[in-house]
């Protein structure tokens, strides 16, 4: 993972697709992602390891919560969580409309991760894009700094 967050490891400019497919061909296996429409009351996320396919499937939202939900879930994937029992057939059908319901659930065998697991998987999504803020196609250097300010003002608002 650390080698995943060194310089070289990120793609520069970043786009989510570049990181996944330099992910996909570190791991030497194949990554899709999947949007779907967002459920309220639901994850935004998804990650299911098949035999042959990692498959993320997220929340259509602005785009970059998009890029940190699957970051989140690329997350889950790296430090290699598991997850605890049960997974509804109904969001089963919503977000992965191709695949059996009974297949995902014995395969997947989950919908929640512990606090420790779902923290874990925050912070490497986080780190990553802060670590890229600066690297986005178009990104205006001083318009990004300035940004970067206001936004250490307001977080120090709320934070005391």
């Amino acid at each position: 993972m650390r080698s995943l967050m060194q310089a070289d490891g990120l793609p520069d400019p970043f786009t989510l697709d570049e990181f996944i497919a330099r992910l996909a061909q570190r791991r030497q296996r194949r990554i899709e992602l999947h949007p779907n429409d967002h459920l309220p009351g639901h994850a935004c996320g998804m990650w299911l390891k098949l035999a042959d396919v990692d498959i993320i499937v997220y929340a259509r939202t602005a785009q970059l919560h998009q890029e940190h939900i699957v970051l989140h879930e690329v997350g889950h994937m790296l430090c290699q969580h598991r997850g605890e029992t049960g997974i509804g057939d109904e969001l089963t059908r919503i977000l992965m409309p191709d695949l059996d319901p009974a297949m995902v659930r014995s395969l997947l065998n989950r919908t929640s991760y512990s606090d420790a697991e779902e923290q874990e998987a925050e912070l490497l999504a986080t780190l990553i894009l802060e670590r890229v803020a600066d690297r986005r196609p178009g990104v205006d250097p001083v318009l990004n700094a300035r940004l970067a300010r206001q936004m250490d003002r307001l977080k120090s608002t709320f934070n005391g």
